[in-house]
């Protein structure tokens, strides 16, 4: 089995002693956090939960691990979400649509924007399958619909202030940013975040998972 979890074909193990076999095909799965296989061909709704999104982000770093600290998805969409709050003054649904921005690359993967450039079509549609999935299996698609905009801008502003506050420094603009500010109330590189361990991340995702979709769908907050 592959390190991923894929299943090597006998093609491919005979490939490795030989080094000229051809290629087989291979089934396609990956393990989520709680052991189950998940298909990425014809994927099972009940293994993506929010446990594993929240294992998988939090351990998946932002811009390839090239920031100046460990930096994972999950604290991203949790600053998004915050920025969706405070900053926009939204409601849970929104805030919990922030909070699943990024829901999708626990199983599609991360990849930084230039990679996604280079790779095109093919890239986009694999995510949006994926983000079509997770957000159907949330019950979020008429969120995504509602607040896509806001989301984006959220989405800019948290980059802008990790630009500022984690990467190294670079003469050039990043094109996508421009006339977009970093938000003043937040500092990425305080002593407490630092201090913070990625199953803090992992908890503090799913916590907040927890109470938005509580306020969701026990109290009945109106969509808009």
């Amino acid at each position: 089995m592959g390190a991923a979890g894929e299943r090597v074909p006998d093609a491919t193990r005979r490939a490795g002693r030989s080094g000229s076999a051809e290629r087989g095909c291979c089934v396609s799965f990956i393990v989520t956090s709680n052991g189950d296989e998940l298909s990425l061909d014809v994927p099972r709704r009940g293994h993506i939960t929010a446990l594993d999104i929240a294992w998988s982000l939090a351990q998946t770093n932002r811009f390839s691990g090239r920031c100046i600290r460990p930096y994972s998805v999950a604290e991203h969409s949790l600053l998004v979400c915050e920025i969706l709050e405070r900053d926009m003054g939204l409601n849970v649904h929104a805030q919990l649509l922030g909070l699943m921005h990024d829901a999708h690359e626990a199983y599609a993967g991360d990849m930084h924007t230039p990679g996604k450039d280079q790779i095109g079509a093919a890239w986009r549609a694999w995510e949006s399958r994926w983000e079509h999935l997770v957000h159907s299996c949330f019950a979020l698609l008429t969120a995504h619909s509602v607040w896509r905009r806001e989301i984006k801008h959220s989405d800019l502003a948290a980059l802008a202030t990790e630009k500022r506050d984690l990467m190294p420094s670079s003469p050039t603009p990043w094109p996508v940013l421009a006339g977009v500010e970093p938000v003043g109330w937040v500092n990425l590189r305080s002593v407490e975040r630092e201090r913070m361990t990625w199953e803090d991340w992992r908890d503090r995702w799913l916590d907040r998972y927890h109470e938005l979709d509580f306020a969701r769908n026990e109290l009945k907050v109106p969509l808009r």
